[in-house]
């Protein structure tokens, strides 16, 4: 789903953030028979939605300061309770511009073990959407050298759920199913 469209269902945000190439949107929406909000936190990669988040959340009043004569007393409302579970990425995918001058320097090495030393390096402290995943395992000719990049990065992958983009890259049927393992893929689409 782009921009655009969660524009259109959802209007202007309420919120907006932005990190390297990700962008994070918040709306905030009222139930005035309850009291109660409803937080919702949508990501994007490149314009399009990789995550979303929905929670319930109370209507928190204000800190209210308390001035004796002697003492100042702060009343703070409380956290917002954790809501990166299993479903939300720990970790960002690597923006775009890093992301292209990774892939032109490893597309660039003349031998391929060059380019999979190199590969091997930029991908230490770095997480990968699954489109820039199939983009580096592009580069390859042959789909062992396709699954050897995709075990590399496997553990770097921050949208699972978009795992057909890797599965096309690959032409072998036998190769296709070992990538669906590897990506904990269970459906054939």
């Amino acid at each position: 789903m782009s921009q655009e469209e969660v524009s259109h269902l959802l209007g202007k945000p309420d919120f907006r953030r932005f990190d390297n190439g990700s962008e994070q949107w918040e709306y905030t929406k009222t139930n005035m028979s309850t009291a109660a909000n409803t937080v919702i936190i949508i990501d994007f990669v490149d314009g399009m939605v990789t995550n979303m988040d929905s929670f319930e959340s109370n209507i928190t009043p204000p800190p209210v300061a308390v001035c004796p004569p002697n003492e100042i007393i702060t009343v703070v409302p409380p956290n917002h309770p954790d809501h990166s579970g299993p479903h939300r990425p720990k970790h960002k995918a690597m923006n775009p511009h890093d992301f292209e001058n990774l892939y032109k320097k490893v597309k660039n090495k003349a031998f391929k073990d060059d380019q999979m030393e190199l590969l091997s390096v930029g991908v230490v402290n770095n997480y990968f959407t699954c489109k820039q995943t199939a983009r580096l395992m592009s580069i390859f000719t042959w789909d062992d050298e396709k699954m050897k990049v995709l075990r590399m990065i496997s553990n770097r992958i921050v949208d699972r759920e978009n795992g057909k983009e890797i599965i096309k890259t690959l032409d072998s049927l036998f190769k296709q199913d070992d990538a669906r393992k590897i990506l904990g893929i269970t459906n054939q689409w």
